[in-house]
This record gives structure tokens, C-alpha cells and sequence, in this order.
């Protein structure tokens, strides 16, 4: 039995119709967050367990830029989609200046000790396996 190639009459979306829906509803979420947020909001606690992890010496470095007063430009989802989180839910959304929303993403340890990012299962139980 010889083989044909199978040929589309249509070529394959890059972007469901689906996900284009769901992303431009998230870019108009992120502009009325950010009109309404300004002001990165994790400035202080991202200085604030700096200072506790690393102590006095580094206070003094820390003292220049915590807090945080920086434009908000981003916005963060503690929960993220990949964890089951929505990206249109207010309650799962932080307003961050860049340098701060890299911070999370570079320290995702640290970012989860103090809230900012979080697991996809309860941190009293143990991971599924």
C-alpha cells in the first residue's frame, strides 16, 4: 500500500482563536491594573528579606534602593498560569518595576518565602509525586 503525504487545505494557527481571545483581554487587564496600581508594590518586601538574608554589610547597599518607588511597568502573577493560576484574576496579580519582577523570577526560593511567587500545592502538605 503506497503512502501519501497528507496535505492541509488550510495552513495550522500559530495562536489559537482561543488564546488570541484570552491575551487581549489581558493586555486591557494589565493597562487598567497599571492606571490603577502606579507603584511597584514589592519594593519593600523584597528589601526587607534581603536585609534579613544577608545581613548588616548589606544594609548599607540595600539602604539606596529599598523601597521600592519605582513606576510599576509589569504585572506578576503569584500563581502562574503553569501552576493553575488565572492571568485575569486581580487577587493573583502584583504591580512591579522591572528590576524587582526579574528579582522574583531570578529568586524563585526567595520569591516564594516571602509570597511572591507560590507552589501549585499547599505548603503544609507534601508535593504529589
Amino acid at each position: 500500500m503506497k503512502r501519501t503525504r497528507l496535505e492541509r487545505k488550510t495552513p495550522l494557527r500559530r495562536v489559537s482563536l482561543k488564546r488570541q481571545r484570552k491575551m487581549r483581554q489581558r493586555r486591557e487587564f494589565v493597562v487598567e491594573q497599571l492606571a490603577a496600581r502606579p507603584v511597584c508594590e514589592a519594593g519593600s518586601q523584597i528589601g526587607a528579606y534581603r536585609l534579613e538574608r544577608y545581613g548588616m554589610e548589606y544594609a548599607i547597599r540595600l539602604a539606596v534602593s529599598a523601597p521600592c518607588t519605582t513606576r510599576a511597568i509589569d504585572i506578576h502573577e503569584p500563581l502562574t498560569r503553569a501552576r493553575g493560576g488565572s492571568i485575569l484574576d486581580v487577587a493573583n496579580s502584583v504591580a512591579l518595576c522591572r528590576n524587582c519582577h526579574r528579582w522574583i523570577h531570578d529568586n524563585p526560593d526567595g520569591a516564594t518565602e516571602i509570597g511572591l511567587l507560590r507552589p501549585s500545592y499547599p505548603t503544609t502538605e507534601p508535593a504529589p509525586d
